[in-house]
């Protein structure tokens, strides 16, 4: 590892480029191979039964109808009351800004048109799958800014700007809330006063191992508006499912391949089996196909992304909830000596797919396997990430936190090299680790927790993993 961080940035960046190649003709011979031994019909099926209210939340104008168009149309047919929130315009794609006006430096105008182009293009497309303009929300949230609302702009009084649109609030038109600001608050806000106000029976919005920043963000910002809510009303349990869009090996054979169903990507149905799978009737999925093709800006530059979405199923996954261990002995920095009162082993709250990308082959010490978290009878809560390999103190690595208490939310972030008002973690053989106390996080009755490997070299992670809710039982 040593020599490969002393190796030149541009000598590094050919020998991976030459890697990914390689890497792609494997995929490739992988991918046909998983096709063939799980097929559509093996996935349990999804269940519309009892189901009065559908929620459907989406990244970008799309989304929403690449994720579950099927679905959306089988519960308007079915006489469901659905509601689509579009949590961004998708206004931050300079490719197919400058494609869609010929301009090869957008401006700020020219991403807000972008923006209302695509608000268009969801309404169209959304029209065509039962679903009325009055039902379809457009928060207006910066496109490709999730990530820095939940992590360093949390706080109304801290607004991010978007380098696209130029701008800390929305300036469109449609818009749920004008008066928010692009804060991580304002955003949560946004999502828990539209739960609260229609009141689903079933919630569905993006995977959090979805590799898109936007898409693993609204996921956990929708996790923790749900939470928050049925933590206030435990009555109020809506079910939850997620749909993926954007991984390497996802979806299986691109292109538009109507006849062909969806099955789950290798690496993650090898570490979570438990997909569901909605059919789609022939009728279902004519109209899919055309409300695609009503995404007009986006079919240039990704119509065999978007078009792979065109199949005879669509695929879903069941939201996990993990209640926090209690260790009563063990060391806190090795999770393997962790046990709890029955002198069992201590699971992984969170696995995380291994090999899945190119640059863990290369560095195996930047491949994320797990995460662990426990409590101990001493109120000290030990929190580790897992690696395919041992550490190494030349990666930068951290496990950031959110604290749900009574009073609100909180931050906690450990990192390998802490800024001020951060922990720090240690790095210990294959985990690296950070202790706190349940009292210095403000005895949260939850936490969403996640670990990242940070690239030396560049703002994209090597790795990260899902955000995931972690309940603490009193």
């Amino acid at each position: 590892m040593k020599k490969w961080i002393s190796v030149p940035l541009p000598l590094r960046i050919i020998l991976l480029a030459l890697l990914i190649l390689v890497a792609v003709a494997l995929l490739a011979r992988l991918v046909v191979s998983f096709q063939s031994s799980i097929k559509p019909s093996d996935l349990a099926p999804l269940s519309l039964d009892g189901v009065q209210r559908l929620l459907v939340l989406a990244p970008h104008c799309d989304d929403e109808t690449l994720g579950s168009g099927g679905l959306i149309q089988a519960a308007v047919q079915s006489g469901i009351d659905v509601r689509v929130v579009i949590a961004t315009n998708g206004d931050g794609y300079r490719f197919a800004t400058a494609e869609e006006f010929r301009k090869l430096y957008p401006t700020a105008k020219d991403y807000i048109r972008m923006g209302e182009v695509r608000q268009q293009e969801s309404l169209t497309a959304l029209a065509m799958l039962g679903v009325k303009p009055a039902d379809v929300y457009f928060l207006s949230y910066p496109d490709r800014g999730t990530p820095m609302l939940l992590e360093s702009h949390w706080s109304s009084a801290n607004p991010y700007s978007s380098p696209y649109i130029d701008t800390s609030r929305s300036p469109y038109t449609l818009t749920y809330n004008p008066s928010s600001v692009y804060a991580g608050e304002a955003y949560l806000a946004d999502i828990s006063s539209l739960v609260e106000d229609f009141r689903p029976d079933l919630v569905i919005y993006p995977h959090p191992e979805d590799v898109h920043p936007d898409h693993w963000g609204l996921s956990a910002f929708t996790r923790l508006a749900l939470t928050e809510i049925s933590h206030r009303e435990s009555g109020y349990q809506p079910e939850q499912i997620t749909y993926l869009v954007h991984r390497p090996d996802y979806p299986v054979l691109r292109g538009l391949r109507p006849a062909a169903g969806l099955v789950p990507p290798p690496a993650l149905y090898a570490i979570y089996p438990d997909w569901l799978g909605w059919d789609l009737t022939p009728d279902q999925v004519k109209v899919k196909g055309q409300a695609v093709q009503e995404y007009k800006s986006q079919l240039p530059l990704l119509r065999g992304l978007m078009e792979s979405f065109v199949r005879s199923n669509e695929l879903f996954a069941p939201v996990i909830s993990v209640d926090m261990p209690t260790a009563v002995s063990g060391k806190p920095f090795d999770p393997s000596t962790w046990t709890d009162s029955r002198g069992e082993s201590i699971l992984p709250v969170q696995l995380d797919p291994t090999g899945d990308v190119i640059s863990h082959k290369v560095i195996p010490e930047t491949d994320l396997k797990a995460i662990h978290i426990a409590r101990t009878p001493a109120g000290d809560l030990w929190l580790c990430a897992e690696l395919h390999d041992d550490a190494v103190k030349e990666i930068p690595y951290a496990i950031r936190l959110k604290s749900l208490t009574e009073t609100g939310i909180t931050t906690f972030e450990a990192h390998t090299k802490p800024k001020p008002g951060q922990a720090s973690v240690t790095l210990s053989g294959i985990y690296f680790c950070t202790t706190i106390t349940l009292i210095e996080l403000g005895n949260p009755w939850a936490v969403l927790l996640d670990a990242t490997v940070e690239s030396p070299d560049s703002i994209i992670p090597f790795d990260q993993t899902a955000w995931q809710m972690v309940y603490v039982q009193p």
